[in-house]
């Protein structure tokens, strides 16, 4: 744990403080309060509520300037959000013993089950925290942060502590490692699946979204870390030359003639799938039940990941046949009257939306549908892009709303289907899927993309009850 310099200077100054807080409308007598610059407010203009209700202290950018009481301490630093991370982390102590942090564009949220799942039927005691929650803490929100904001995070930590888990699997947004939510932390693995385009609505460019990907790399690891790297990502010639710039990082790469990768893929009569895969100088024969191919690269980086932490590779060969499906990745959710199979996959970029299609195309005996829409208030050059993919690989296209948030729904459709051959526009989500139902054909596959296991639709700012999987369900027997 790198130590915080900040709290050194303000416990030399005696101050007498409760606890640190970035929000004043929750803060509390007695707290030092961190005035942080977002991207739709600044914490600077809150400083006087903060005093106000009793704030111990203040912590604001070094480049700023305040006017607060004369008796309330106010200090500068150079990195406000490093700051609050390495604090809130020293205040909030955990002894987990081992740490593995999980990025990328697509599968962050399936390598980060799949490891799950692996050690506890190993016998360890494990919990994860990313898109799905905190596996061990009840969800509160419908929508979390993939990778929570740190003071809510070292508390979360301290609970998982307390109860006495050993392995922590975290999934670590670009957001996350860019806005230094975890900052201070050591991971004893770091793994990336992928990178592709997201999130440049925030990022601006892809330089700036692969180098924000990367500091995981540099700025969380231990001497001795394990550093597992996707090989086929797009960008792997970039990483390459990140990670070699950093003498204290071995990576492992998979796939693309490594000493790890898949030798052979199988599909057999009962719908099983047997993977041989090269292990160094082992050859391990993995066979799966249910998964989609892209699902079973995601399982071999988790067990790779394990294997070269030390634990035994056979031990982790036999659970991959009864492995289950990750909630919203390509969840099965049944089929029609008349045969035909409905998924739900929570494929909200290009990259996630082909694979998705190219996977439901390799099971589907007959035409493919897709309903997807794109998310409002996030990068709109990926709309028609996406729209495209659509038109390509799928026979029917359905687009729809996904999460306009503040966003006018019109506008979000309009940039999908200048790209769209093939389409129907159908604005509402639940008419679009019951009609899209109602069409499917014996053979027929329905893949319903873009929101996987959200359980709420967010229209104007509001959040209104809504899940793809039991809404499509229950639309089954038409």
């Amino acid at each position: 744990m790198t130590k915080s310099r900040l709290l050194k200077k303000i416990n030399s100054d005696k101050v007498k403080y409760k606890n640190i807080c970035s929000d004043s409308r929750i803060i509390e007598k007695g707290d030092i309060f961190f005035a942080i610059p977002g991207s739709n407010t600044d914490g600077l203009k809150y400083v006087n509520d903060a005093v106000a209700k009793g704030a111990s202290a203040i912590v604001i950018p070094i480049e700023k300037k305040i006017k607060t009481a004369p008796n309330i301490p106010t200090y500068k630093v150079r990195d406000i959000r490093r700051e609050l991370s390495l604090t809130a982390f020293a205040l909030n102590s955990e002894a987990i013993e081992k740490k593995i942090a999980v990025t990328g564009t697509n599968g962050k949220t399936s390598v980060t089950y799949f490891l799950n799942y692996i050690l506890l039927n190993l016998g360890e005691k494990t919990a994860t925290i990313g898109t799905l929650g905190n596996s061990l803490i009840k969800k509160t929100s419908n929508e979390n942060l993939t990778s929570p904001e740190p003071i809510k995070l070292s508390k979360q930590l301290v609970k998982l502590s307390k109860n006495k888990t050993k392995y922590l699997v975290m999934e670590a947004s670009s957001h996350g490692l860019h806005q230094k939510r975890f900052y201070g932390l050591k991971f004893d693995a770091c793994i990336l699946t992928n990178i592709s385009q997201d999130h440049l609505d925030y990022h601006k460019t892809m330089s700036h979204y692969i180098r924000s990907k990367l500091k995981l790399f540099s700025d969380y690891v231990k001497k001795d870390s394990r550093i597992i790297v996707n090989a086929e990502t797009k960008y792997i010639d970039k990483v390459k030359s990140y990670l070699k710039k950093r003498s204290n990082i071995s990576p492992i790469y998979f796939q693309k003639n490594n000493k790890f990768r898949i030798v052979k893929i199988k599909k057999n009569k009962n719908n099983s799938t047997t993977v041989d895969v090269k292990f160094g100088k082992d050859l391990k024969k993995f066979k799966f039940a249910n998964l989609p191919l892209f699902q079973i690269h995601n399982f071999l980086l988790a067990a790779l990941t394990l294997y070269s932490m030390g634990h035994n590779l056979n031990k982790i060969q036999k659970l991959s046949l009864k492995c289950p499906s990750v909630p919203g990745r390509m969840e099965f959710v049944g089929k029609t009257r008349n045969s035909a199979s409905v998924f739900i996959d929570y494929a909200h970029t290009p990259d996630a939306l082909q694979n998705a299609l190219i996977e439901g195309g390799n099971l589907c005996e007959s035409e493919l549908h897709v309903v997807f829409g794109c998310g409002g208030n996030r990068d709109n050059s990926k709309r028609p892009i996406m729209g495209k993919i659509a038109s390509r690989y799928a026979t029917n296209v359905v687009i729809t709303d996904d999460n306009p948030r503040y966003e006018n729904a019109k506008k979000i459709r309009k940039e999908i289907i200048g790209n769209c051959k093939n389409f129907y526009e159908i604005s509402d989500r639940r008419k679009a899927i019951k009609l899209t139902i109602k069409k499917l054909r014996k053979g027929d596959l329905l893949i319903i993309a873009g929101k996987g296991h959200e359980k709420n639709q967010i229209i104007n700012g509001k959040a209104y009850p809504f899940d793809d999987v039991k809404i499509s369900r229950g639309f089954l027997k038409l």
